[in-house]
């Protein structure tokens, strides 16, 4: 843990790692174990990275995922919708069918303009080659 993080006691919600032309952001574990501040810092953070009129895809990666909370699905639609703004791609991979259920109903609390759904893909390998074959 590093600054804030070390501060309010918890730790990034994602794991970043860039992409050709993109980011792949993993989640933890429980995104909802994180507060509210941190997810909050995490959002700006994320929102920074996408700044960049270079970053065009972005790779939500569920592997180590086991639950998610309103608040963390609602910063990825925020994400998605920014980079869709600038006609940019999204996706997600590695997500449980259980947590797609448990996605898909807190999804139906978002107002109908944020509902959406991304293409999922088993692999980070068949998401990023989907991903890089569309932009081309």
């Amino acid at each position: 843990m590093s600054g804030v993080y070390s501060v309010r006691g918890d730790e990034p919600i994602f794991i970043v790692e860039k992409l050709s032309g993109g980011l792949v952001l993993q989640l933890i574990a429980d995104p909802s174990a994180s507060n509210y501040h941190s997810k909050q810092f995490e959002y700006n953070r994320m929102m920074k990275s996408l700044s960049d009129p270079e970053t065009t895809r972005l790779l939500f990666d569920f592997r180590d995922c086991i639950t998610i909370d309103s608040v963390t699905l609602g910063i990825l639609v925020s994400l998605t919708q920014h980079l869709d703004e600038s006609d940019g791609q999204t996706a997600m991979c590695n997500c449980s069918l259980k947590l797609r259920k448990l996605m898909s109903r807190l999804m139906s609390l978002e107002p109908v303009c944020r509902q959406m759904t991304w293409s999922h893909y088993p692999s980070r390998r068949h998401a990023v080659e989907t991903l890089c074959c569309r932009s081309n």
